[in-house]
């Protein structure tokens, strides 16, 4: 019995002895080289990669710890932590956004750090890291995106850059390779070709801007952010827009001409845009023109107005429409009326010699009867003219080439037959009045 315990006893001691040394040559825990990080997400749904998208997800231990997550640091081995799906955001104000997943980079360990390091390093001074969380930002502005109607698309800034766990980090933290950002298009389209970011370091001074002018063709578009350590698709907070279609962006000056604007509401990717309520809308003109019609607005559940507005002076005339937060321009050019004016003339120099073919004219005042239709002509077209604004006369009279043409040729006939008539009775009173004498 005695030596069956002692058999017992000393195959006990012989196992602690081996436990012990176990423990003597087993490495150091790792307890204190772990990173908490900044993960809303269950630990199931994170993967690991090293910078050349190898997994490695096993060998940084992730596991739930004081509500988030922490991952062992490999020494000398940055790599980088992304979920297993690609999330969505909506970028709806200009302050910066963190982007999902991100980079941890391995930091000197305070072991290794000298004695004249320590020294050096003041007592408040927080001592070194063992590793840094390094995450994308965007910041995105003006957000929403504005319509730019005098380029016809929308417009906004985007500015990425690299924000550490650390805001001591910044100035010394130092990358081996610099972070590149690709960015794809879905439901929108650009004016310029995008070409990819790099991003060499944290902190402003590596910051990078993307201007960016485009026109939705969705309701929802959408930029694909592909980055060495962040997958996000992005998408955009954009106004709804008012849009000023003249029928014609050319008129007659002069007050011979008017043209129909309508004035849509529309939404970003083009649709229109019904009111759920009346809307009023100002207008204002700039270089002449008057509205002809009254008060412009939207009646519930509708997405287009009209107006009609009549030219005034040669100057081109800039429209703008005003409802809430949007706005609309256009430009309506005023044309001299050069056709109207060359056909009038010669209607009324053609109704002038018209005069000669009338039985008893005087054939010797061909000449004389082309220069008055001319000046009749000219005095009826300024007066259709005046009339079209002022009397309420038809535009169509001296508006197109046919009507003042029709104008000024009855105008010059009829007058050289008033002048020569009234030049008839003057010379007859006036000899009467010698006779008499």
């Amino acid at each position: 019995m005695t030596l069956h315990l002692n058999a017992n006893w000393r195959t006990i001691i012989f196992l602690s002895l081996l436990a012990l040394a176990a423990g003597a040559s087993a490495p150091p825990s790792s307890a204190d080289e772990r990173l908490l990080l900044d993960w809303d997400q269950a630990v199931e749904r994170l993967r690991v990669t090293d910078l050349q998208g190898r997994e490695i997800t096993e060998l940084t231990q992730p596991r739930q710890e004081q509500g988030r997550i922490s991952v062992a640091v490999p020494e000398s081995r940055a790599f980088v932590i992304k979920g297993d799906e690609i999330e969505t955001l909506r970028v709806t104000s200009d302050e910066p956004l963190i982007l999902p997943n991100g980079l941890v980079i391995p930091l000197p360990s305070p072991d290794t750090e000298t004695e004249a390091e320590t020294a050096d390093r003041a007592v408040d001074e927080p001592s070194p890291l063992t590793a840094a969380w390094l995450r994308l930002t965007l910041a995105a502005s003006p957000i929403p995106a504005v319509w730019n109607p005098l380029s016809g698309a929308y417009h906004t800034e985007l500015i990425f850059g690299l924000q550490p766990s650390e805001e001591r980090l910044i100035t010394g933290l130092e990358l081996e390779h610099p972070v590149e950002v690709r960015i794809r298009l879905r439901g929108l389209t650009i004016q310029d070709t995008l070409p990819p970011l790099r991003i060499d370091g944290p902190g402003l001074a590596h910051e990078q801007t993307l201007r960016l002018s485009f026109l939705p063709s969705t309701p929802n578009p959408t930029l694909e952010v592909r980055s060495t350590i962040s997958d996000v698709n992005l998408e955009l907070e954009v106004l709804p827009r008012l849009e000023l279609r003249p029928a014609s962006r050319r008129v007659l000056g002069l007050g011979l001409e008017s043209v129909e604007v309508t004035l849509v509401r529309v939404a970003p990717h083009g649709m229109p845009l019904p009111t759920e309520q009346h809307t009023d809308v100002a207008l204002t003109l700039d270089g002449g023109g008057r509205i002809e019609t009254g008060a412009v607005h939207f009646a519930p559940g509708q997405a287009t107005s009209s107006f009609s507005l009549r030219s005034s002076g040669l100057a081109p005339i800039t429209v703008s429409a005003f409802t809430g937060s949007l706005s609309s321009e256009t430009v309506i050019q005023q044309q001299f009326p050069w056709g109207p004016i060359l056909a009038a003339l010669f209607g009324g120099a053609l109704g002038g010699y018209g005069r000669r073919f009338i039985k008893g004219a005087r054939q010797a005042l061909t000449r004389r009867r082309l220069v008055e239709g001319l000046l009749v002509a000219s005095i009826a077209y300024v007066a259709g003219v005046l009339g079209v604004g002022y009397l309420g006369l038809p535009g169509a009279a001296v508006a197109t080439e046919a009507g003042a043409f029709l104008t000024g040729a009855l105008t010059g006939f009829i007058g050289v037959n008033v002048l020569e008539a009234l030049s008839s009775s003057s010379s007859s009173s006036s000899s009467g009045h010698h006779r008499s004498h």
